[in-house]
């Protein structure tokens, strides 16, 4: 359950990411942050990638069953890590 709640807001966040990204166009090229945004939407897409088991598993780190919920956790992790990145570019200006 939770890993489909996580799963719908991060593709919500994306298509903002998006708008924002066609949006602020010129902004991010004048601050040359396009390549930030392109990486946050990219580790969001991955968040979107077809999963393929016919169950959502959240196995142990190492053990033969997958954790999906670890693994959306880490794109999400590196998505919000690059959204600071970008916040704090942009208040420099």
């Amino acid at each position: 359950m939770f890993f489909y709640e996580s799963r719908g807001s991060t593709w919500a966040i994306l298509l903002l990411m998006k708008a924002m990204k066609h949006d602020f166009e010129s902004l991010l090229e004048e601050e040359k942050a396009t390549v930030m945004i392109d990486q946050i939407i990219r580790e969001l897409e991955a968040t979107q990638e077809t999963v393929w088991s016919p169950m959502i598993l959240n196995g142990m780190g190492f053990g033969l069953l997958p954790n999906h919920s670890l693994i959306m956790a880490n794109y999400v992790s590196r998505a919000q890590a690059g959204t600071v990145d970008l916040i704090n570019l942009l208040e420099k200006r």
